[in-house]
């Protein structure tokens, strides 16, 4: 029997990420660590490199951004005269389009160009930033603390009872996933199968795709999330083959595709219940799977 090792924390591996990310740039990196040390409260998210679309169409990326409290912070570096009007722009328009509260660390000289605060000063700026996001989280009465750990459980999908698309539900692993379904992942030998019984349905399986398997199997998801494509690229009686037993089976598919977020880190995230479109599926000799339901009910 295979042992799954238990994964790593997800706040602490979302942590890692996130200061993986910013490692280049190191005045941000060093003022976004004092104030994730400072401010200690994992019941805040920290978002790195938001991105907000200004309206001459370019991106602006925030340093940081607190999406419960509705906080951006800033962290400003010497500038030249010709950057402070791009950063006055950028942060004015942030504000507007967003209607989120900004705080801008400025560790350069006001009256200076190009030169540096002290530390001392920067660390200043730093406290009066953490005092204003306590301030803020006291005034929510209804805080909704950042808890993936517990969304990402097994438990947490079981006691739930139902997974909603729109809900954003995930699972770290495939064990996860067949768990929550009291069921394990199928091998053939050492190989992992694409999909899983559902116990006492026969008419149902769990699926966990990515955008490319090994062995020339690739899937594509529409834009819209409504419909999926399932081939060989390589061997054409693999493919036909495959085509063939699907249409004989006739299953519906729950789900849950493999996906990486915007630190890199890879999710399973229930996406609906696809039917096969058998008709397509002749037709092009592929499987096409159509999305019929946004929620399942364990």
């Amino acid at each position: 029997m295979r042992q799954q090792k238990a994964p790593i924390d997800y706040q602490l591996d979302y942590m890692e990420h996130l200061f993986f990310c910013i490692k280049h740039k190191k005045t941000e990196s060093y003022v976004i660590h004092r104030i994730w040390d400072k401010l200690d409260d994992m019941r805040i998210r920290f978002v790195v490199q938001q991105k907000v679309e200004l309206p001459n169409g370019r991106y602006a990326l925030a340093d940081l951004y607190l999406p419960q409290i509705g906080i951006f912070v800033e962290i400003n570096e010497p500038f030249h005269a010709f950057q402070k009007k791009e950063d006055d722009y950028r942060n004015e328009n942030i504000i507007k389009l967003t209607q989120n509260d900004q705080f801008i660390i400025s560790c350069g000289n006001p009256n200076k160009d190009g030169e540096w605060l002290s530390l001392n000063e920067i660390h200043q700026q730093i406290d009066q930033c953490v005092a204003f996001i306590k301030e803020r989280i006291n005034q929510i009465q209804d805080l909704k603390p950042w808890d993936m750990s517990k969304w990402l459980s097994v438990e947490y999908h079981k006691q739930k009872g139902v997974f909603k698309a729109e809900d954003n539900d995930q699972l770290r692993t495939i064990d996860d996933i067949c768990a929550v379904f009291n069921t394990k992942p199928k091998y053939h030998g050492y190989l992992r199968v694409g999909t899983a019984s559902v116990p006492n349905k026969e008419k149902l399986e769990i699926w966990y795709p990515n955008i490319h398997n090994r062995s020339g199997w690739s899937n594509h998801l529409s834009e819209d999330q409504d419909t999926f494509e399932e081939f060989n690229e390589k061997d054409e009686i693999k493919r036909k083959k495959h085509v063939d037993t699907c249409i004989e089976d006739n299953k519906l598919r729950i789900t849950f595709f493999r996906h990486k977020d915007e630190l890199g880190m890879e999710f399973y995230k229930f996406i609906g219940i696809f039917a096969l479109d058998i008709e397509e599926s002749k037709k092009q000799n592929k499987c096409i799977w159509r999305r019929k339901s946004r929620e399942y009910k364990l």
